[in-house]
């Protein structure tokens, strides 16, 4: 499942929706990289990371998006 947002307040808030809360974070320029874990079921986590992508697919605007992947 790999979900992406443009807005990492909206991310937060999906993540918090879904029962996560955050584990480690790793920041180092542009490269930034979260990992959460659920907080009930401790094998479930989820690795979010920010690229440099266009913002949606109808325009050639650009900007940081947020993708998550669960594993």
């Amino acid at each position: 499942m790999v979900k992406r947002f443009n807005s990492f307040d909206k991310l937060e808030r999906y993540i918090n929706e879904l029962g996560y809360s955050i584990e480690g974070r790793n920041c180092f320029k542009e490269d930034r990289s979260i990992i959460y874990r659920h907080k009930s079921n401790k094998k479930q986590h989820l690795f979010v990371k920010s690229t440099f992508d266009y913002l949606n697919d109808n325009t050639l605007e650009m900007g940081t998006v947020w993708t998550i992947q669960q594993f």
